[in-house]
């Protein structure tokens, strides 16, 4: 679009020779030119929106997830990859409110509640300990969708969030850019655990259909065939677990399967690396947000990297 200044355009007098336009033409002439200056000016800014790598933060709220509602939290403008934060088992969104203002700062972050935690108790009837890890994952990612946050992911898991991660790589793989374990748990962790003390594992996860359901593999010797080629960070916690009795008396044999579990789930990526927070027990977010949101940065700058 070419404007051409009111100046530079000549007009014809009531005699029919070039003059000085009427009064009335300047009048008309300069408005047109304002109005075709906010056009232009507005077109400017829709163009540098689109060719921008960024997009407003979806909305904060209830969303429908296939058959259910659930709360979703995001901050920050879109640079590249969004992050997703996934809760440990019957943790909620509020984990992450250490972490999540500071990976706003250089993309966009969601966090979110799982059905009957939080603030997604629309069906007050749910059971959190009764969904299967795969139903888990499809919630997810149907909540994405009504949030408008669409992949690619960098997805992080705490805890019992890691095994759900894990798993929405293996279902949607195309989907996740890159991956940060917290204190992830590990899917052979009921086997071995139970191979040093049988008392250390109660509750439904005794149940190896439960297990089963929920993403374990309780049996003897199951092995985990999960592998992946993307970017990863493990982060393991450096204060030690302490145990109480009876099971204090296998302290140091627990904590050498956990270190042990960690090293595992790092190996399981081409890029994958272990790092240790030194200061933290199993709550790291909570601990040493830092580290994490440092994890998450690298993580996200080898993925932009990769794409350039």
């Amino acid at each position: 679009m070419v404007i051409v200044p009111s100046s530079a355009v000549e007009t014809v007098g009531p005699g029919g020779t070039l003059g000085a336009s009427a009064p009335r033409q300047d009048i008309r002439t300069g408005r047109t030119f304002r109005m075709l200056s906010h056009l232009f000016v507005g077109l400017l800014l829709v163009f540098s929106l689109l060719l921008c790598d960024c997009v407003a933060s979806a909305q904060t709220g209830i969303f429908p997830a296939g058959s259910r509602h659930l709360y979703i939290h995001c901050e920050g403008r879109r640079h590249g990859p969004a992050v997703i934060l996934e809760a440990g088992l019957f943790r909620d969104s509020t984990d992450w409110r250490l972490v999540q203002p500071e990976v706003a700062h250089f993309t966009q972050v969601c966090s979110y509640d799982r059905e009957g935690l939080g603030k997604s108790v629309v069906d007050t009837s749910a059971k959190p300990e009764d969904e299967c890890i795969d139903v888990a994952v499809d919630d997810l990612r149907n909540l994405l969708k009504s949030a408008h946050v669409a992949p690619p992911y960098i997805l992080v898991g705490h805890s019992g969030g890691g095994p759900r991660v894990r798993r929405y790589t293996r279902n949607y793989p195309d989907e996740v850019a890159g991956l940060v374990f917290v204190d992830s748990a590990h899917e052979e962790q009921i086997w071995r655990f139970q191979a040093i003390d049988p008392r250390s594992v109660q509750g439904p996860q005794t149940n190896p259909e439960r297990a089963i359901c929920g993403g374990g593999l309780p049996y003897p010797g199951q092995r985990l065939t999960w592998h992946t080629d993307k970017p990863l960070i493990v982060l393991e916690h450096g204060i030690p677990l302490t145990f109480d009795p009876p099971l204090d008396a296998h302290t140091a044999e627990f904590n050498a399967a956990v270190d042990n579990m960690a090293k595992d789930l790092a190996s399981r990526s081409t890029k994958g690396q272990l790092r240790i927070a030194k200061k933290s027990g199993h709550d790291i977010m909570l601990d040493e947000p830092q580290v994490v949101a440092q994890a998450i940065r690298d993580i996200w700058d080898q993925v932009k990297a990769n794409t350039r």
